[in-house]
């Protein structure tokens, strides 16, 4: 099964004292690393600053490796008109997600992939995205 992996989901996965720490190990423990994980380039910057200002750069050094040697990192830089169709969607969200969750729904949509490990419940009003939590 195809998943996107949200930073709320790794971010909790990696610091031990998240809120969502607990759940994301559980989410771990039913095996969730099986199935073909993705993520985008917004997403990497995202969990590598929150993990290196949170905790330390050997965390979020190690936390890089472990997801380049382990996800498929779509990058969409170069993908034409990805930030215009990212601002329809934000536009039509009316700021209920953040433009970097709108690029994830945009990634997933030009991806086919529909499953989003996620705490974040704004996207439970994605159509055609089941939230995984």
């Amino acid at each position: 099964m195809k998943i996107f992996l949200d930073s709320s989901f790794l971010i909790a996965y990696v610091i031990e004292t998240d809120e969502n720490n607990k759940l994301a190990l559980k989410l771990e423990n039913e095996n969730i690393f099986d199935n073909e994980c993705y993520i985008n380039n917004l997403i990497l910057n995202e969990i590598v600053t929150v993990i290196g200002n949170k905790t330390s750069l050997d965390l979020a050094v190690n936390t890089y490796n472990a997801i380049k040697d382990n996800c498929n990192i779509i990058n969409d830089y170069n993908k034409p008109n990805f930030n215009d169709n990212v601002m329809k969607i934000y536009k039509k969200n009316n700021t209920k997600l953040s433009f970097t969750d709108c690029a994830i729904i945009e990634t997933m949509n030009e991806n086919n992939i529909n499953n989003l490990v996620s705490f974040d419940k704004y996207f439970d009003r994605v159509l055609g995205i089941k939230r995984i939590h």
